[in-house]
């Protein structure tokens, strides 16, 4: 059974946010809504050194003493239906990660659909993983993290990445990400009424405002279609109550397919990104098991071994993926809760 604090913080989602959601909802709305709850929730936040720095032409706040990229650094990909961020909420959430992983921490600012509809957003993040590459980053402990949108932009990165023969992160944690914007997931339907954010209205919204007129198959938008030979370790985190869960059970599946060491672990009733609610313990848990996760892959694979292996799997053109149908949805092969690896 969830914590108390975990059932509270669902009714209050549900009461606050679920509601908002109607089929003629405009994304001024939405942004107006969010700003509200970036006030209410990114609150208390613990003291750090921040650097405000412009990346590739791309705006971004590194967290934690410059001297902490000796021990690693993190690049984070914050969420927020491509179209919105809650500065406050992340700030928050970046501290956090610095200080249980120990790294520096960078967080972009990515340029925001509808003003600047996709590709602009995983340009920016792309320009930025290439500057850290340029500037010899991942020659020490080097991880991406990402959640929602900025977990599907984390494996869009990575994929371009590898085809341009980039070094490959030591890892990823990717928490509740989009990972298939045609919404074909079985939990987008058998939990519509039990996810506590999200009602069906929103994922008729947000992808029309992120991509109008492109074909959401494209593993640029949908990165479950894409091909995932070569990524690095992945650790997938979501709630069972998601309508998006089925986007991480997905993605899992779909990298060991391809042979990449892959983690999933679904938390029992937990919503969507959870790990930003700061007081619920499931949501401090969770942050350390991103951070245990971080710190035991960042002290193996040295970048010029990952960047052989990346050279060796990118030649390899026609690989044996299974087909999408084959895929199982969540309640078909894990039980909610369990680890699987």
């Amino acid at each position: 059974m969830p914590s108390f604090r975990a059932r509270m913080i669902n009714r209050l989602l549900r009461l606050t946010t679920k509601s908002v959601w109607r089929p003629d909802l405009d994304i001024n709305e939405v942004r107006a809504h969010t700003a509200k709850m970036d006030a209410r929730l990114g609150r208390r936040i613990a003291p750090i050194a921040m650097e405000s720095v412009e990346i590739a032409g791309v705006p971004a706040t590194w967290y934690g003493e410059p001297a902490l990229a000796q021990r690693g650094t993190l690049l984070y990909l914050h969420g927020g239906a491509w179209c919105l961020h809650l500065p406050s909420i992340y700030r928050r959430f970046a501290t956090q990660l610095c200080q249980q992983t120990g790294m520096r921490v960078l967080l972009p600012e990515y340029r925001l659909a509808p003003e600047h509809p996709f590709p602009a957003g995983i340009d920016d993040c792309f320009a930025v993983y290439r500057w850290l590459v340029d500037q010899g980053y991942p020659e020490r402990p080097f991880a991406l993290a990402g959640d929602s949108a900025g977990g599907s932009l984390s494996l869009v990165t990575m994929m371009r990445a590898r085809d341009a023969l980039l070094p490959m992160p030591y890892c990823a944690a990717l928490l509740s990400p989009s990972t298939d914007l045609t919404m074909s997931a079985p939990s987008a339907k058998y939990n519509a009424k039990a996810d506590p954010i999200f009602a069906p209205a929103a994922l008729d919204l947000l992808p029309d405002v992120y991509c109008p007129g492109q074909d959401r198959r494209n593993p640029l938008l949908s990165p479950l279609f894409g091909n995932w030979n070569g990524l690095p370790p992945l650790l997938f985190h979501a709630g069972s109550t998601e309508m998006m869960l089925d986007d991480s059970v997905r993605a899992h599946d779909r990298a060991r397919q391809a042979g990449v060491e892959a983690e999933i672990e679904v938390w029992p009733d937990m919503p969507h990104v959870f790990h930003v609610f700061t007081w619920v313990p499931e949501a401090k848990a969770g942050v350390r098991a991103v951070a245990d996760f971080i710190r035991a892959r960042s002290v193996r694979s040295p970048a010029n071994e990952t960047r052989n292996l990346v050279e060796r799997t990118v030649r390899i053109r026609e690989y044996a993926g299974a087909g999408l149908e084959d895929v199982p949805a969540a309640g078909k092969f894990m039980e909610f809760g369990t680890h699987a690896s």
